[in-house]
C-alpha cells in the first residue's frame, strides 16, 4: 500500500519536474543557438547600420544639391528678368526713338 501511495503521488510530480527539466533544456538550446546566430550576424548587422548611414547621408546631400539647384535657376529666372527689362527699357528709350529717326532719314 505504501508502495502504490509512493507511485500515485511521486509519479505525477516527477512527470511535472520531467517536463520543468525538458522546457529549460529546450530554452537553454535556443538560448546557445540564438547567442551563436547572434555573434555570426553582428558583422553583417554592423555593415548594414553603416549603409544605412552612408544612405541617409547620400539623400540628404542629394536634397541640398536639389535645393542648391532650385535656387540657381531663382537665381537665373531674376537675371533673365533683369536682361529683359533692361532690354525693353532701351528699345522704348527716346535716344533709341532718335536713333531710328535719324536711321531713317540716312537711308532715304
Amino acid at each position: 500500500m505504501v508502495l502504490a501511495t509512493i507511485l500515485v503521488f511521486c509519479i505525477p510530480v516527477g512527470f511535472i519536474l520531467l517536463v520543468c527539466v525538458a522546457i529549460g533544456v529546450a530554452g537553454a538550446n535556443s538560448y546557445r543557438t540564438g547567442k551563436r546566430a547572434y555573434i555570426d550576424l553582428k558583422p553583417y548587422i554592423s555593415e548594414l547600420s553603416g549603409k544605412a548611414a552612408r544612405i541617409q547621408q547620400k539623400g540628404t546631400d542629394f536634397a541640398d544639391r536639389g535645393a542648391r539647384i532650385g535656387s540657381t535657376f531663382e537665381e537665373i529666372a531674376g537675371r533673365w528678368a533683369f536682361v529683359t527689362e533692361t532690354i525693353s527699357e532701351s528699345t522704348h528709350s527716346p535716344v533709341t526713338k532718335a536713333v531710328g529717326i535719324a536711321g531713317r532719314f540716312l537711308k532715304k
